[in-house]
């Protein structure tokens, strides 16, 4: 008797797919302190070239002699002027900002911090500029004040926020500390466009401001 004998069946072979290795990410490239020196210089010279001659009349050629650079050069950094006085507006907006963290560094009660805010409000870098900008670029003094309005508010109620909550317990009541910090931005920049007549210092105003606004809502 003979036994048929199955055919074998040949083993599937698995397709094993193709191996391909994992895209890498780019390296991140290091910062070039070249270069960062280089648009800082920009920046630097631009400034400089508006204060003595104003927006209107400034030039691609003025900001690279007074920076040392060619314009081809300043155009690998800066693709337009606009966009060279757009950096000049974030670093005086920049520049406000850390002034007024410094100046209030150390404040630990609420009166110490709204103190060194008033007498910071008297002398700081973005009014002193913003006058001396007024004479020779009254239009990007103004447009500087109304674009970066919003962060100006900003700036007050982070400032004094433990402020504001020390007003609030003493009253006993909540204030509206958007309004507030509004009125004393609207006042700083009118005292920047139309100084007082009666040399009454910003801080005094303010000072007094505050005052007639806590009594007015503290409950009896």
């Amino acid at each position: 008797m003979t036994v048929s004998a199955r055919k074998a069946r040949p083993e599937a072979t698995a397709k094993r797919p193709a191996s391909h290795a994992a895209p890498q990410a780019p390296r991140p490239r290091r910062p070039d302190p070249r270069a960062a020196k280089t648009v800082e210089n920009i920046v630097n010279a631009a400034q400089n070239v508006m204060m003595n001659h104003g927006t209107p009349r400034i030039t691609a050629q003025e900001v690279c002699d007074a920076a040392g650079v060619s314009r081809g050069t300043l155009y690998r950094y800066f693709p337009s002027m606009e966009a060279v006085l757009e950096a000049v507006v974030l670093r005086l907006r920049t520049e406000t900002d850390e002034e007024l963290n410094h100046a209030m560094e150390g404040c630990e009660t609420p009166t110490e911090r709204f103190a060194a805010f008033l007498k910071y409000s008297v002398s700081n870098n973005e009014t002193r500029r913003g006058s001396q900008f007024l004479h020779v670029e009254p239009v990007f003094v103004i447009q500087y004040f109304q674009s970066n309005f919003d962060h100006f508010i900003k700036r007050v109620l982070i400032a004094l926020e433990s402020v504001f909550d020390a007003w609030e317990a003493d009253i006993g009541t909540t204030v509206d500390r958007t309004a507030i910090a509004e009125m004393m931005v609207r006042l700083a920049l009118s005292e920047t466009v139309v100084p007082p007549s009666d040399g009454k210092p910003l801080a005094l105003r303010l000072q007094s401001t505050i005052d007639v606004i806590l009594k007015t809502l503290k409950r009896p």
